[in-house]
């Protein structure tokens, strides 16, 4: 017995000391910070480290063709999507996911927009499996399949991100492709400008789509594989009219947890207003409204 004990509080004091080795990064364009820009942020941090990018806007060198260089670490912004984003400027995408990423690699809280290539506008995903939460993906293109997001080979959780204004030949949004087991839920898809929400080609039987909201894109709204159910196409009534980039929901929205067909948020951002106005809020405190 005080082996097992002796052994235990050798386990936790390791665990402990892991934990204290974690580190926080902070990338400020203007100075001030760790690094300047989003790729030099990522290669100060090691496993476990956050990596936290603060409001702006991030173009060019070092904020394009962004990787985690298989480092299972957070990047988040520290004002949410709105005051975080990545505008790719039509010049490539914004994120590779090609080094074995574990789920324990995390993207939250950014908009990407702008973003082209042949395969995955704003983020290409290959042999890894990252977390994708909370993102605005908008106006992202792909020549040939993906129009936001590509993946193979791997199985990407991507939940609670809103998707409007992509577009590629197959897939508006979402191209699945060989090899994938994704896990994707709880997302909004609409308004896709070529190519239906989903795209699949040889997606694995891991794969699972589950309480989505697809609506109004170009070449339909369903979708092709391993559907867990409860998703549906309706107007997920955003406070902002097409193309104002608002993409609060209004309280009557089907997807919010009163009303969505599973009870829980869908989309990266809450209810903000009763019709069509607008309400300021922290980023605190809207990922409060969905944790």
């Amino acid at each position: 017995m005080k082996s097992i004990l002796r052994l235990s509080m050798v386990i936790v004091v390791i665990f402990s000391a892991v934990a204290a080795d974690a580190a926080t990064w902070y990338v400020r364009p203007g100075g001030g910070g760790d690094a300047t820009n989003i790729q030099a942020g990522i290669d100060l941090a090691t496993g476990g480290d956050v990596v936290v990018v603060e409001a702006g806007t991030y173009t060019g060198p070092g904020n394009l063709n962004i990787s985690f260089s298989g480092k299972d670490i957070t990047v988040m912004s520290e004002s949410g999507p709105y005051q975080t984003v990545i505008d790719c400027q039509s010049s490539g995408r914004a994120f590779l996911f090609v080094s074995g990423e574990s789920f324990q690699a995390v993207l939250e809280g950014f908009t990407i927009r702008n973003g082209s290539a042949t395969d995955g506008g704003a983020i290409y995903s290959d042999g890894a499996s990252p977390t994708i939460r909370f993102n605005l993906f908008c106006n992202n293109t792909a020549s040939t399949t993906g129009g936001a997001v590509h993946v193979r080979n791997g199985g990407p959780t991507i939940q609670n991100n809103t998707f409007d204004s992509n577009g590629a030949p197959s897939g508006g949004a979402i191209m699945l492709g060989p090899g994938s087991d994704s896990q994707f839920s709880q997302n909004i898809v609409c308004a896709s400008t070529s190519g239906a929400a989903f795209a699949c080609s040889g997606a694995g039987s891991g794969t699972f789509v589950y309480c989505n909201d697809l609506y109004a894109n170009t070449g339909g709204d369903y979708v092709c594989a391993g559907s867990g159910g409860n998703n549906f196409s309706m107007d997920p009534l955003f406070c902002g009219i097409p193309g104002s980039g608002n993409f609060f929901l209004q309280q009557t929205s089907p997807c919010t947890p009163s009303f969505s067909p599973c009870g829980a948020p869908i989309g990266a951002l809450a209810v903000q207003c009763e019709v069509t106005a607008t309400e300021n809020a922290s980023w605190g405190q809207i990922k409060t409204l969905y944790r």
